[in-house]
């Protein structure tokens, strides 16, 4: 029986449970990140926390636990339950709310971490690229307070990846309701423009006076993923031309290359938008490149 730490405990999966008035069962009221590690050990973890919380405050969920106990969790987890390579997730809820007849309504959050083993995805898609489609029904709007934050309300999202999973495709592109693109159902999204790395801001870089000047559209859905940030440092590192902009689908299907990132899949080339060959319809020269320097920072992390 796998174990699980919820509320500073280590439990029996089977034995862990949360109340039923728990908001985040309720309302959906909460937030979360997915982790991945190699070799036993979370990769920049630090950063992952730093989100989550980001997150916790913006949509006054508290998370009681600091980072270092949180670190030491996730590690302790990893090891009861004999992982190396491994997904995990840790779960914030607003919890069940409670009347304190001294201080009024107070809030009981409910923080879990779980892990897994990690269904890595088909190598094909690494060597031949992955198939996407375009979302034309559903828009995300990025004046909701929940857009750019990892939240549990995940349902339209999974209806996405269920879209494109009819379609034999592994990934559904999001567009906001200005019609640019924002990302994938749980994926950040990459073009390469000659010789450029595009991607669409966050609502931290649409901050900066000179990348709200030129995005018609002052708020974005766009998570600030921990490997999208990791790439972005790579990509410079390479001396690769990184630009946030906006991108509507003429842009998309015109870039030479394209690719997604998520903690999970690293860096998953684009070949294919539906029927529509992305570059020669195979990963390209900057793709490669950043794949490569991305596996090396991994192989650092473990060291």
């Amino acid at each position: 029986m796998p174990t699980v730490w919820i509320n500073g405990q280590f439990k029996d999966d089977a034995e862990a449970g949360i109340s039923l008035r728990d908001s985040g069962l309720l309302h959906g009221a909460g937030v979360f990140t997915t982790m991945r590690a190699y070799g036993g050990r979370v990769f920049r973890m630090a950063q992952h926390l730093q989100r989550l919380r980001d997150s916790c405050d913006a949509l006054f969920i508290p998370l009681p636990h600091k980072d270092e106990v949180l670190t030491a969790a996730a590690e302790e987890l990893l090891r009861r339950n004999e992982l190396g390579d491994a997904r995990l997730r840790l779960t914030v809820t607003r919890g069940a709310v409670t009347q304190d007849p001294l201080h009024g309504m107070r809030l009981e959050p409910t923080v879990f971490l779980t892990s897994a083993a990690l269904e890595a995805y088909p190598l094909e898609y690494y060597e031949r690229g992955m198939t996407v489609i375009l979302l034309d029904e559903q828009k995300l709007n990025p004046y909701d307070i929940q857009a750019g934050h990892k939240t549990l309300d995940y349902l339209s999202r999974f209806a996405g990846l269920r879209a494109a999973t009819q379609r034999k495709a592994g990934e559904a592109l999001w567009f906001n309701v200005h019609n640019y693109l924002q990302s994938g159902s749980i994926s950040n999204v990459f073009l390469v423009d000659e010789g450029k790395l595009l991607t669409p801001p966050t609502n931290f870089e649409l901050r900066a006076p000179s990348v709200a000047a030129a995005v018609p559209y002052p708020k974005s859905n766009v998570l600030p993923g921990i490997t999208r940030a990791t790439v972005i440092e790579l990509a410079r590192e390479l001396g690769i031309e990184v630009q946030v902009a906006a991108v509507d689908v003429n842009r998309l299907l015109a870039a030479q290359e394209v690719f997604l990132t998520n903690s999970i899949m690293g860096l998953m080339p684009v070949c294919r938008i539906e029927r529509k060959a992305i570059g020669e319809d195979r990963p390209g020269e900057i793709t490669l490149r950043l794949s490569e320097r991305y596996a090396e920072e991994v192989e650092r992390g473990k060291q």
